[in-house]
């Protein structure tokens, strides 16, 4: 029976509740965590569908290891209450869920969008996909992705969208550390779908895990063009930040200064600079908007002119660092953070894998802290990591910020001297000390 008259929609919440409507969801990642915790803590059943099979262990074991709030415990309940099952088959999970949402990873291939993942999640699904069954993508992707998805779809099912199946672009806008909290309650969703039925399903199906009214954009372009846009308008910003604070430095006039000062003004929202962009967003979206522009014959200039500009914050900053310290040898750098941002462990693109490289390059020591973790294949082997600072502190000429961890703005200048057994040089590259604290020991911060 379609799902085509309001009756039918109407009911979806509760028999998604019941159980009679299952959920089957691809990529048990950061995000794909977070979705399934928050459909899980609306009563949903889900199938997780993952290719590591260690991971699919873990979850059907109850271990339990991602650090995202909430996630742990909304697994653990769905586990106990047999409404959460993992599995590495993504043909089985399709066959056995109504309802299926793609959350796996859509990274870069020499800058451009490597798609891989979310095809081979597409050809599962054809094989189980029935009539009636709704898709939603939530990945940030190229524009006009998902006409392509449903296109693929209906030439290999013979199924016809909006008759036999239904398709839903609603794009993640979720944060490490408040994930399902920025579903539940602090951003609106936004949905868009192949034609009026899929919306009218969206709307109903996320009135469910969403406090916020759904933004309904008109075409699944222009809501994958909004995701791009969004994390661009911040890429950007934090460009043009990064670039009028070394413009300040090099006039000898404070940037945060005179950012305080300019953001007094309601329309001016200047941006904080900073050692490097991280995650698995903002650096990439620049990329894939421009893929399309390309594609498209358009010219398009500014986003990448940002990217460029925040890559080189990196090396700008350990070039200026080396000309502080000068021609003495031998140095040790220990790197306070190696999450791409502050109190959470997260690690994705972090720009201090940069800052390592460029340190390398000067033939400098290394050591990184973070709280986070004390493991990490993706750094070298000679750089020596933990998530004790007492364990990595010793001997070291220079302290780099790159992350502004909550530990870090409380650091204080005697406990850096006592167990340094130095007066290491401080690189603020986030600028979170307060100055007037340091009468020992010199800090350089970005802008300054």
């Amino acid at each position: 029976m379609l799902i085509v008259n309001q009756k039918q929609i109407h009911e979806l919440p509760s028999n998604i509740k019941l159980g009679n409507k299952k959920l089957s969801i691809y990529g048990i990642g950061f995000v794909g965590t977070a979705i399934a915790s928050t459909w899980l803590r609306a009563g949903a059943s889900i199938i997780a569908v993952d290719k590591k099979r260690k991971l699919v262990n873990e979850i059907n074991n109850k271990k339990i290891t991602n650090s995202e709030p909430k996630a742990k415990e909304a697994f653990l309940e769905g586990i106990n209450n047999k409404k959460l099952i993992a599995t590495s088959n993504g043909k089985w999970a399709s066959k056995n869920s109504d309802i299926k949402i793609i959350s796996v990873p859509v990274g870069l291939d020499k800058r451009t969008a490597d798609l891989r993942f979310l095809y081979e999640v597409v050809d599962d699904i054809i094989t189980g996909l029935k009539k009636d069954d709704i898709i939603i993508v939530t990945p940030t992707v190229p524009i006009g992705t998902s006409t392509k998805i449903i296109k693929l779809i209906e030439n290999k099912t013979k199924l016809s969208v909006e008759k036999d199946f239904f398709f839903i672009y609603n794009p993640e806008r979720i944060s490490a550390g408040q994930a399902i909290s920025d579903i539940e309650n602090n951003y609106p969703p936004i949905l868009s779908g192949s034609g009026k039925t899929s919306i009218k399903i969206a709307n109903k199906m996320f009135g469910i895990i969403s406090s916020k009214k759904p933004i309904i954009m008109s075409c699944t372009e222009a809501a994958e063009a909004e995701k791009l846009i969004e994390g661009l308008y911040r890429d950007v910003n934090i460009a043009l930040a990064n670039e009028l604070s070394v413009f300040c430095e090099k006039l000898g006039i404070d940037f945060w200064e005179i950012r305080d000062a300019a953001n007094s003004q309601p329309y001016s929202q200047l941006h904080k600079p900073g050692i490097g962009v991280g995650g698995y967003c903002i650096p990439v979206y620049p990329w894939l908007l421009t893929q399309t522009a390309i594609d498209k014959g358009i010219n398009v200039n500014f986003p990448l002119l940002g990217r460029y500009t925040n890559e080189k914050m990196p090396e700008y900053s350990v070039n200026r660092i080396m000309s502080k310290i000068g021609k003495k040898k031998n140095i040790t750098a220990l790197i306070l953070g190696l999450s791409f941002r502050g109190n959470v462990a997260d690690n994705r693109i972090s720009p201090t894998y940069d800052v390592v490289k460029e340190l390398m390059k000067k033939k400098v020591k290394i050591r990184v802290h973070d709280p986070f973790f004390d493991y990490d294949p993706l750094l070298p082997k000679q750089v020596k990591l933990s998530c004790e600072l007492d364990k990595v502190i010793s001997g070291v000429d220079v302290i780099i910020i790159s992350t502004d961890h909550n530990e870090y703005k409380e650091i204080d200048e005697e406990y850096i001297i006592k167990k340094s057994k130095k007066k290491p040089m401080i690189f603020d590259g986030r600028n979170i000390l307060n100055q007037d604290d340091f009468k020992k020991l010199k800090i350089l911060t970005i802008g300054k």
